[in-house]
């Protein structure tokens, strides 16, 4: 069975920027253009933001129109600009980090000024109190299907196979060794590359499957499921062959996580901290930030 590899984790300060900015008030109506201009004339404590910068920087900010796009483009330009200027008046950094290698500088920087807090035990005892279905581990299946292949656009042909697949259901239902006709059919049937091995997936647990075929197998109890299971691939008729569900973490198995996860929260606020506080220092026209302080957490 294909998996699903599509997941993405954010860890640089680039992504904790992105996301910082993203707590900011969508008030687009704060990007000051008159009605004779595309852009903004926009500039940082007297230095220009560059009105092709600004269009170059558009393509990186798909949005739902062009004045939310244009928005986007000129807050991560603005916020840039801050960031360097705080570079180069840093005695420690100084513009030749800045010419040396730009985002090291950034990472440099935030490094300085962007101290998170380490959570108190208690802190993260209480967190793990009030959100108990975090910390159950995921289920574990052994399971095997048989493959009916269609591609997602093909309707009428899934529809026959679907009819194929029930059929072969009602075999397997009546069978006098389940077993054996489900590893005969499934070799027999199947598109899937486990038919050789009698149609078996081996041990899966959440996350190792594309997401319509994990949701429907997960909520299956043990034996063949009654209804065959539509996915991007085809239809599946699907055998659990043993099923364990998830345990409940103790507080000091799941101690290690939480105190990670909240550490990493705490710098997150701190950051969008950090940035209010650049943009509030600073001299800026053409364009007004405005962090949510209400979102931003100060302990």
């Amino acid at each position: 069975m294909p998996t699903s590899d599509d997941l993405t984790k954010p860890s640089s300060d680039a992504e904790f920027i992105k996301q910082a900015l993203s707590e900011e008030k969508k008030d687009h109506s704060k990007l000051i253009a008159s009605s004779r201009q595309t852009l903004p004339n926009i500039s940082v404590n007297g230095v220009a933001i560059a009105q092709d910068a600004n269009a170059r920087e558009t393509q990186y900010h798909p949005a739902s129109s062009q004045e939310e796009a244009l928005y986007l483009a000129a807050q991560a330009l603005t916020v840039r600009e801050l960031l360097r200027q705080a570079v180069h008046s840093s005695p420690e950094l100084g513009d030749s980090a800045w010419q040396a290698d730009e985002e090291a500088a950034i990472a440099k920087l935030i490094e300085m000024n962007v101290v998170p807090k380490t959570p108190e035990r208690t802190a993260c005892q209480q967190y793990y109190d009030n959100n108990p279905t975090q910390f159950v581990t995921t289920p574990i299946m052994q399971v095997r299907h048989i493959l009916l292949s269609a591609p997602p656009e093909a309707g009428e042909e899934r529809i026959t196979l679907k009819q194929k697949a029930s059929e072969l259901i009602d075999t397997l239902q009546n069978s006098d060794n389940k077993d054996a006709d489900f590893i005969e059919l499934a070799r027999k049937h199947s598109a899937c590359p486990s038919k050789d091995d009698g149609g078996e997936l081996g041990t899966l647990h959440k996350g190792q499957t594309v997401p319509e075929f994990e949701q429907a197998v997960f909520a299956l109890p043990l034996g063949v499921g009654v209804n065959p299971i539509e996915s991007r691939y085809g239809i599946h008729i699907v055998d659990v062959m043993a099923k364990k569900d998830g345990r409940t973490l103790s507080f000091d198995e799941a101690y290690p996580a939480i105190e990670n996860q909240l550490k990493q929260q705490s710098f997150h606020h701190a950051l969008c901290d950090y940035l209010y506080r650049l943009g509030q220092e600073a001299n800026i026209t053409g364009i007004e930030l405005q962090m949510n302080e209400e979102n931003v957490y100060r302990g």
